[in-house]
């Protein structure tokens, strides 16, 4: 996997360890948000003022693996917000940053460097907070972005990378000094274990206010082509559906094949009317549709037949590949 080096990588890849842990002293609740009411409001809330990378280091004995989302907005590095890197990490190359506000590309070449090595210790650190299901997102623009999702990649495994999700940050007219409009910053996600998926909204009538149902059907349904390309390394996914109504048997159009197995189709079908399987003997049609031989149709596996529709009452149509 490709990694980022830059000046004090190798002082910080440890640098959260050394960090000493300290403990977070209760000012006030929000009650009354006045200094002499030191009472807790019980919401489990908190407001932590102070360095971030000791406040997460006094985070992890309570809240370690714990965390399930988490959201920063650290410096974007653009040389006019005016920060400064304090991490004293007692290595002489960046003892000379300390106390120095970070300043622009032409006036600071070390800018790069400053921001990445005080980024990754806070990355590790947020890592280990995050519990098995959680997930952080990060904000950033075209500054550091590219070098953003790199160290990530590092700290989290390609494999719990999720997205970078584009946030389009105005909608008016442009002017942009560079002639480029600049119309979108950067949310950078990645989970603690691969295959994460966000949390989903409960549907409300409002949500389902702005979706047609003209067939009045009765369960959840989306539109969309039942159909992909590529029928001439697919074979085994061309066949015929009857359909329920006409008895007319419908293929995937040419160099089509249909998105789904039959065995999978037949069971949703079934949730129709009830179909089942059998052998149309239509190599020749599906060769056509396929674009490929007889013969490769025939050894295109399981479910290399089409199917019928066999009803069995009234108002059954049945019938599947």
């Amino acid at each position: 996997m490709p990694t980022l080096r830059w000046i004090g990588k190798d002082k910080v890849v440890n640098h959260h360890a050394e960090v000493a842990f300290r403990t977070l002293d209760h000012k006030y609740g929000f009650r009354s948000a006045s200094p002499e009411d030191r009472s807790r409001t019980g919401s489990g809330n908190m407001i932590i003022h102070g360095d971030s990378l000791e406040a997460l280091k006094a985070l992890l004995p309570q809240y370690e693996g714990r965390v399930d989302c988490v959201y920063i907005d650290p410096p974007y590095n653009t040389g006019n917000e005016g920060w400064v890197y304090n991490d004293n990490s007692n290595d002489p190359q960046m003892l000379r940053w300390l106390g120095q506000v970070v300043g622009k590309e032409s006036e600071d070449f070390s800018r790069h460097d400053k921001w990445l090595s005080m980024m990754y210790p806070r990355l590790l650190l947020l890592r280990r907070l995050l519990s098995p299901r959680g997930a952080l997102f990060v904000s950033a623009d075209d500054n550091e972005a590219a070098s953003l999702r790199l160290i990530m990649d590092e700290i989290f495994g390609t494999e719990c990378f999720v997205a970078d999700i584009a946030w389009q940050r105005t909608y008016s007219l442009r002017n942009d000094s560079k002639e480029v409009p600049v119309e979108v910053e950067h949310i950078l996600v990645s989970a603690k274990r691969p295959h994460w998926t966000p949390n989903k909204l409960e549907r409300t009538e409002k949500m389902d206010a702005a979706y047609k149902n003209p067939d009045h059907d009765r369960c959840a349904w989306m539109s969309g082509s039942p159909v992909a390309s590529g029928a001439n390394t697919h074979p085994g996914m061309v066949y015929a559906i009857q359909h329920p109504f006409t008895g007319e048997m419908i293929y995937p159009t040419s160099t089509a094949h249909w998105r789904y197995s039959q065995d999978k189709m037949l069971g949703y079908m079934n949730g129709w009317c009830r179909y089942r399987l059998e052998d149309m003997h239509d190599e020749a049609r599906r060769a056509e549709i396929c674009g490929i031989g007889v013969d490769e149709v025939r050894k295109g596996g399981k479910g290399h037949s089409a199917g019928r529709a066999a009803g069995d009452g009234e108002g059954e149509g049945s019938g599947h590949p």
